[in-house]
C-alpha cells in the first residue's frame, strides 16, 4: 500500500513542477487552469476529493519521507482545510476564488516558484 501513497504523492509533486515551468513558458495556459478553481460545483466537489486524498497520502507516508514532521503538518493542513470546504456551499467558495485568483495571476511568477519549491521538497521527501 505504501507505494501507492508514495505514487500519488510524486504524480503530485511533478505537477507542481510541471504546472511551475508551464506558468513560465505558457502563462496563459497556467492562468486559464487556475480560473476554473471552484468554477462549478463538479469541479469544487473534484478539487476538494483529489486535496484529501493528496493530504491522506502524505499523513499515512510522512513517516517513511524526510522531512517527516513537515509532510504530517501538511497532510493535516490540507485534509482539514478541504473537510472545511466540503462543509460550504461551493459559491461561497467560488466567490473566495474570484477574489484570490486575480490576486495569484498577477504574482505567477512567485506562485511559481513556490509550485516548484513544495514539488521539489516532496519528490525530495520521497527520494531523499
Amino acid at each position: 500500500m505504501d507505494w501507492i501513497f508514495s505514487f500519488i504523492i510524486l504524480v503530485t509533486a511533478l505537477f507542481l513542477i510541471g504546472f511551475a515551468f508551464i506558468a513560465v513558458i505558457k502563462p496563459a495556459s497556467a492562468k486559464h487552469f487556475l480560473r476554473q478553481f471552484a468554477s462549478s460545483a463538479q469541479a469544487h466537489y473534484s478539487e476538494q476529493l483529489i486535496r484529501i486524498v493528496f493530504g491522506l497520502c502524505l499523513i499515512l507516508y510522512a513517516s517513511q519521507m524526510q522531512f517527516m514532521h513537515f509532510h504530517l503538518a501538511l497532510g493535516w493542513l490540507i485534509v482539514i482545510t478541504s473537510l472545511g470546504l466540503l462543509g460550504v456551499p461551493w459559491r461561497w467558495h467560488k466567490r473566495f476564488a474570484d477574489k484570490v485568483i486575480p490576486w495569484v495571476i498577477r504574482l505567477l511568477p512567485v506562485y511559481a516558484i513556490g509550485c516548484l519549491v513544495l514539488g521539489g521538497v516532496l519528490v525530495y521527501g520521497i527520494l531523499g
